[in-house]
């Protein structure tokens, strides 16, 4: 018998560690990880209801199967969870092969020096695996360039010859070092404010862009005092007078002239300026003027054949290229066109039964093979290729998808061939643009 026990002792131990047990077995139950049992007279009579003090509802579900219901549930969500991360996960980072459609930076945009105005941001182009020229699968060089840019918004300078005052507008890198120039010819009646698109997209890789305002401007001739003047008016004066034709490429000449006098009263221009790689753009009547620089003839009143050809002008840029029948041009106007050229066009740029699409080709077909190329864009009206906002009659997508395909050629033709960059020449051979477009364009060369 063992001795030291306190029996009283003893009982109210045990008395109280079967109500511990209770205490337990009862919160077992309630949080549904056991079930009540009443296997004998003595469970059933130590067992302390729940709810004894609460009124039961009408119907309701056995608390220990509501319980296993929501941990299955919420287990399930984790699993869930846990495998949608784990595809999206493989999803995001898997190799692939392909290309994407544009994803335009909002540096396109007018006045949005980080991106473009709108056309959603686009990754950095990628290189294939030993390839030595990237694919550029998202456009080339669509985000903002790597030079810092400034504007000067106007500044004039007085042609002597002609006695006439010529006004522009300048971006340029603000870093050191030479840069080639680009010289953008606005569209009949338009001025220098049009198309910093893509003038000031082309500065943030590392050109001086120069859009001067010509005679035929509605803006121009207005700040001149014809208060009355209206853009279509302007627009029917250009197409009929030759004076205002042969301005044009006089007024691209007059700013060569002009470089060292801009050096000299722009201080922020000084030993920039290379004018040994100088450009040629324009839009519809300025692709005009950037044809006849680059050697195209005009016939003018009396003076069949003119040429306006200027030899510093190393290659040229026309949206909505200007062809026979237009400003004194004819099929044989273009056979003089040695330098580079590269024409953009679209299905939708057409202005009457004279300038369509097929029409605005006829400068790439009629000129000298070599350095030749013409872009088509699915879509693309006659301003489509100015700025994203340009007609509204195009979705705000489409219409930045343009001004990138716009910009994804004519930045490469400019590396090609003001900067001698093999790559750039590379990308236009390549149909890394059509690709990356998805059928939207059509990139020929001859």
């Amino acid at each position: 018998m063992l001795t030291g026990l306190n029996p009283a002792r003893a009982a109210a131990d045990g008395k109280k560690n079967a109500s511990l047990r209770n205490r337990l077995n009862n919160f077992l139950i309630r949080e549904g990880f056991r079930h009540r049992s009443v296997e004998s007279p003595a469970a059933a009579a130590n067992y302390m209801p729940l709810a004894s003090h609460t009124r039961k509802p009408t119907f309701s579900l056995p608390r220990d199967y509501l319980r296993r219901r929501r941990l299955t549930r919420q287990v399930t969500n984790v699993a869930l969870i846990l495998i949608l991360s784990m595809t999206a996960a493989y999803v995001i980072t898997r190799p692939t092969g392909g290309g994407t459609a544009f994803s335009i930076s909002h540096a396109l945009q007018p006045n949005a020096q980080s991106a473009a105005a709108v056309f959603p941001a686009a990754p950095p182009a990628r290189a294939l695996p030993n390839a030595s020229v990237p694919t550029y699968s998202d456009g080339y060089h669509l985000q903002a360039g790597p030079f810092p840019v400034k504007e000067i918004d106007d500044i004039v300078v007085h042609d002597d010859g002609r006695n006439k005052d010529i006004h522009m507008r300048l971006f340029y890198p603000t870093d050191l070092g030479k840069f080639p120039v680009i010289i953008f010819s606005h569209g009949a009646g338009g001025s220098q404010n049009c198309c910093e698109v893509l003038t000031k997209h082309w500065a943030s890789y590392g050109y001086i862009t120069i859009q001067p305002t010509h005679d035929d401007s509605a803006l121009g001739r207005r700040n001149s005092g014809e208060e009355n003047m209206r853009a279509l008016q302007a627009v029917r004066d250009a197409l009929k007078i030759p004076a205002l034709w042969e301005n044009r490429p006089r007024d691209i000449t007059f700013v060569v002239d002009s470089l060292p006098e801009l050096e000299k009263r722009i201080p922020a221009l000084a030993e920039k300026i290379d004018a040994n790689r100088i450009g040629v753009a324009g839009h519809s009547m300025g692709s005009f003027a950037a044809e006849a620089v680059a050697g195209a003839t005009v016939d003018l009143p009396s003076r069949p054949a003119t040429s306006f050809l200027d030899h510093r002008v190393k290659a040229v840029l026309c949206l909505s290229p200007q062809a026979s029948g237009q400003f004194g041009l004819s099929d044989g106007s273009f056979a003089k066109i040695s330098v580079p050229y590269l024409g953009v066009t679209g299905s939708k740029d057409s202005l009457g039964p004279l300038a369509s699409p097929d029409w605005h080709k006829l400068p790439f077909r009629l000129s000298p093979v070599g350095d030749k190329y013409h872009l088509f864009i699915d879509g693309a009206n006659h301003m489509s290729f100015t700025g994203a906002r340009a007609l509204a009659a195009i979705d705000v997508p489409r219409a930045d998808a343009i001004v990138g395909y716009t910009n994804s050629a004519s930045l490469a033709f400019w590396d090609a061939y003001l900067k001698t960059d093999a790559r750039a020449k590379e990308y236009l051979h390549s149909g890394a643009l059509p690709a990356s477009s998805h059928g939207s364009t059509e990139l020929s060369r001859r």
